[in-house]
């Protein structure tokens, strides 16, 4: 019995990155023998096993067999004879098939990741195999994305014909949003995601609402590349470092624009209460968790009134703030929102563009400051004549007047 090192921990430690979670694959060992050596079996489909002692997962090297178009339609092999170039050849990419022998410190290298990992390089190992799971599409666009690699030519044209295939229609909804999660983590390229699945037609099964972006006119004076799906991509990419929740929602802001009446382009009027119901329409498909489906909203609702708040009468501007940030209860909404504007705001423009007048700045000032007016401002914090006022009034009279006498709060504050 021999035991490796192997995926993504070796990847990135070659990388010089601080590794994560190790796998290991057991080479030459039977189900009753990992038993026999207190190993517990957890995997269901093939075995998979916890060391009694580090609680770390250890596979027996298998290989497995494609039986049908779902993603639980396969048949292993994990038999003893089956060596470590077995088990390796199945893998998805060069760069994940690197073993290393934690005893010795050997790395075993069939099919050369090491040098397309030098050189940030995505390849198939072998497309008779690659082709059995067709989620290995968009994780190849995920690594991409991720490592901030390049997916070489041949491989680019096998995910394309994988794709005319119809092969994505196969894949359950929790899978596709797991890759897609993935590929919007914080330091990703996430924008190299969805461009690389545009490039080989791969955005109309799970994103329609993005492919229809591809192809949609914009007025060039605000977004020089003419185009709704660029603009997304270059706003994408000014979130790079950001959460994945702020990604979803620049991803999805102008998803309106693509449903746009022919006879106005390239004018969009009202793309943000169209977006509302296809970012439903995708949050459903993908089975998105409430969180990222209700920023998304918020954001594509509001996203167009924000450069309007300097001309917004103060009423409107509390209202506006007490919306965007939980009424005036969550910092951590307020800063999501504007990092948000940030992307959309400067979109394909350079930050010191001269066209821009500094509004951006002076309106992320003006709501930062009204929010800290008013957080967490209660009923106790109002003056004194204002809370005997207001305890003598019920229901909506109520309400009207609290909201008066918050706004009168705010003016004061602004005033000081």
């Amino acid at each position: 019995m021999k035991k490796y090192i192997i995926g993504g921990y070796v990847r990135d430690l070659l990388r010089g990155q601080q590794p994560h979670d190790k796998d290991f694959v057991v080479v030459g060992a039977s189900v009753n023998e990992m038993l026999s050596l207190g190993y517990k079996q957890v995997g269901k489909d093939f075995p998979v096993f916890l060391h009694p002692e580090t609680n770390d997962e250890y596979a027996l090297a298998r290989t497995e067999k494609k039986t049908g178009c779902k993603h639980t339609d396969f048949t292993f092999d994990f038999s003893p004879e089956i060596t470590l170039y077995d088990d390796c050849l199945r893998r998805d990419f060069t760069c994940n098939a690197l073993a290393l022998d934690e005893e010795t410190g050997e790395i075993t290298d069939y099919f050369n990741g090491r040098q397309d990992i030098e050189n940030k390089i995505i390849r198939i190992i072998d497309e008779q195999n690659f082709k059995q799971d067709p989620l290995r599409i968009l994780r190849a666009f995920r690594f991409a994305a991720v490592l901030d690699f390049e997916i070489e030519p041949g491989t680019k044209e096998i995910l394309r014909k994988m794709v005319a295939a119809e092969m994505l229609r196969y894949l359950p909804p929790e899978r596709v949003w797991k890759e897609v999660q993935k590929a919007l983590q914080p330091q990703s390229n996430s924008a190299r995601f969805f461009e690389g699945l545009a490039e080989i037609n791969g955005l109309e099964e799970w994103f329609p609402e993005l492919q229809k972006l591809v192809n949609t006119p914009e007025i060039k004076e605000y977004h020089p590349s003419g185009n709704a799906f660029k603009h997304t991509m270059c706003a994408l990419t000014r979130v790079q470092n950001d959460s994945d929740i702020v990604k979803w929602a620049v991803l999805t802001h102008d998803l309106g624009k693509g449903n746009t009446p022919p006879d106005i382009l390239p004018h969009h009027n009202n793309h943000d209460l169209r977006g509302l119901e296809l970012i439903n329409n995708l949050s459903d498909r993908l089975k998105l968790p409430n969180d990222y489906r209700n920023f998304a909203l918020l954001f594509c609702r509001e996203h167009m009134r924000v450069c309007q708040f300097e001309e917004m009468k103060l009423p409107k501007q509390y209202e506006f703030v007490k919306k965007i940030s939980d009424n005036y209860r969550n910092p951590q909404r307020l800063k999501m929102f504007l990092r948000c504007f940030y992307a959309d705001y400067y979109g394909e423009w350079g930050l010191n563009e001269s066209c821009k007048n500094n509004d951006f700045e002076k309106i992320c000032a003006h709501i930062t400051k009204i929010y800290n007016i008013l957080e967490n401002i209660t009923l106790e914090d109002l003056p004194e004549e204002y809370q005997k006022s207001l305890k003598k009034q019920y229901g909506a009279k109520f309400g009207t007047m609290y909201r008066e006498y918050m706004i009168r709060y705010l003016k004061a504050g602004l005033k000081e």
